[in-house]
């Protein structure tokens, strides 16, 4: 190194070379605002260097293809030193989002040096080595993707056999907790299509009622209500209605995702292509002079070690121009103080600002918000008790209908152990009851023939009696989170390993990041895509 003489021409020649890769990352086409300014990009056919875990500190930022999944929650401890868990959602059998499972699993072995996964619905080593040794590989991915699509294999065993055998796979279950579930869902299973009966009637009694009970307004939002549910109407337009009919009831605190996806959408509206483009060359321009007259060396090589991450892929848009804005402001670049910026890159900065918005949106979230603004609008416009009353009833049967399937979220689990009276036999009989008078029926007889025809061929409540038994299902739930996180960790100490993947159905996603996040572990949620539903009949 003493003696080595410095080719100024050729560093030269790399700082030319290094602001071009920016240029042309940048000026990639796209298909549209969603997809970020990148997702036309066709990579060469020269072979690409992984990019050094390093360069990516932030790793909420990574990027998930849209066919594959997306991220929807991350988390940074204060710890710096803590792992980083990645946690997939499982939508259990259902064969598409298990294969992008494993296509997500793919890119974070290859990409970010994942090599440890911790899986649901098992305990200990996961050995897939008596298949995936298997020497024909098209048999074997053929055969392999048969027992996907019938439930048996989940996408980790999947990209394991097909792909990656040495990856360890370490089921993180209690096995006597996770027996206890598997006895109270069979259990549940043998009960459950007598209650669903009784509920479907109920409903459907209920439904009946709102002619006569609901006023034109209520009828008119529970029409729209349905063509949501029936993907008839899609959520940006029947959220303006919702707010058209209901801004007072609309509050940041209880509705913050709706907030940040009405902002989007007043940001998205604004946007120019071209013209952040063509903003964006300007900024990396002036900071590759300045870093240049600065002799700024590392900065200048992370800035082209970013942008090429972002042109391969590596790297999601939000990480890329945060980065940029931050970068710019901080050698004073984009001039100005706060976010109240000089006019002069303006489409640049309110592109920013619509990936900080897009960036923060909880999707899950946000349709738990919808439905919960809706009931607060049917509750605000209506005009008397009974309209209320039918409103409450209806949305107490839908959650029990759910409770019976085993298809509550945590929200709506909290919603029943506020009133669990309300959910009992007795007070849908007493609601229909009352309505059933208020909507002066010309058959007197009508009244309550469902719940007696029901009661004369049993003693006990088919609903009522079997409630306990769902409420500690659900129990057992939140009892494998806790068996499942300290498993996971249990390993992740031991192992030591880069990047830790933990698989696990969504309903457990509420505790085992709480767990994360108050244990000082940085996580990121990962949804798998997928526009169909789970094979039940598999499940």
């Amino acid at each position: 190194f003493k003696n080595k003489k410095v080719d100024q021409a050729t560093i030269s020649s790399q700082n030319e070379q290094n602001l071009e890769t920016i240029k042309d990352a940048l000026s990639h086409k796209k298909n549209n605002v969603r997809n970020r300014l990148n997702d036309d990009y066709q990579p060469g056919s020269r072979e690409r260097s992984r990019p050094f875990p390093t360069y990516i500190k932030d790793i909420a930022n990574i990027y998930i293809p849209e066919s594959l999944g997306k991220v929807i929650d991350s988390y940074t401890s204060p710890d710096h030193t803590s792992p980083t868990v990645i946690h997939i959602q499982d939508l259990h059998t259902n064969p598409e989002a298990s294969l992008n499972l494993a296509g997500i699993l793919d890119i974070l072995i290859k990409d970010y040096d994942l090599n440890l996964v911790c899986s649901e619905g098992a305990s200990g080593i996961v050995d897939t080595s008596s298949v995936s040794s298997f020497p024909d590989k098209e048999t074997k991915e053929k055969v392999a993707k048969l027992f996907v699509n019938s439930g048996e294999l989940t996408g980790e065993e999947y990209i394991s056999i097909t792909k990656y055998p040495n990856l360890p796979i370490w089921g993180i279950e209690d096995k006597d907790t996770y027996f206890q579930h598997i006895i109270g869902f069979n259990k549940i299973t043998k009960f459950s299509k007598d209650s669903i009966n009784l509920i479907n009637q109920i409903k459907d009694k209920l439904n009946n009622l709102k002619p006569t009970i609901y006023s034109k307004e209520l009828l008119d939002l529970d029409s729209k209500e349905l063509e949501y549910e029936e993907s008839k109407l899609d959520t940006a337009k029947y959220l303006e209605y919702l707010l058209s009919r209901g801004q007072a009831c609309l509050s940041p605190t209880n509705y913050k995702n709706i907030s940040i996806f009405k902002e989007s959408l007043s940001l998205e509206n604004t946007i120019d292509q071209s013209k952040i483009i063509k903003e964006s060359q300007e900024i990396l321009s002036s900071l590759q002079s300045i870093l240049k007259d600065k002799d700024n060396k590392n900065e200048l090589k992370s800035l082209s070690i970013k942008a090429s991450l972002f042109k391969d892929k590596k790297i999601s848009p939000f990480s890329f121009y945060s980065y940029l804005d931050e970068l710019a402001m901080r050698h004073n670049v984009i001039i100005g103080t706060g976010r109240d910026l000089s006019l002069k890159y303006q489409d640049f900065t309110n592109f920013v600002s619509y990936l900080n918005k897009i960036n923060s949106l909880d999707s899950n979230k946000l349709f738990n918000e919808i439905e919960e603004l809706t009931y607060e609008i049917k509750d605000t416009i209506s005009d008397n008790n009974n309209q209320k009353l039918l409103t409450k009833a209806l949305r107490n049967i839908r959650f029990l209908e759910s409770f019976f399937n085993l298809k509550v979220s945590n929200e709506e689990l909290e919603y029943y152990l506020k009133d669990k009276d309300s959910f009992k036999e007795s007070w849908f009989k007493s609601i229909l009851e009352l309505l059933d008078s208020a909507s002066m029926v010309s058959s007197p007889d009508r009244s309550n023939s469902i719940l007696r025809a029901s009661e004369a061929s049993r003693e006990d409540s088919v609903i009522d009696k079997n409630l306990p038994d769902l409420e500690n299902f659900y129990e057992l739930a939140h009892k494998r989170d806790l068996a499942m996180f300290s498993n996971a960790i249990s390993e992740i100490e031991t192992r030591k390993p880069k990047l830790t993947a933990l698989i696990a159905g969504g309903f457990h996603t509420q505790g085992i990041t709480k767990l994360l996040k108050d244990n000082n572990y940085s996580y990121v949620v990962i949804s798998p895509y997928s526009k169909t539903t789970i094979n039940e009949e598999n499940y």
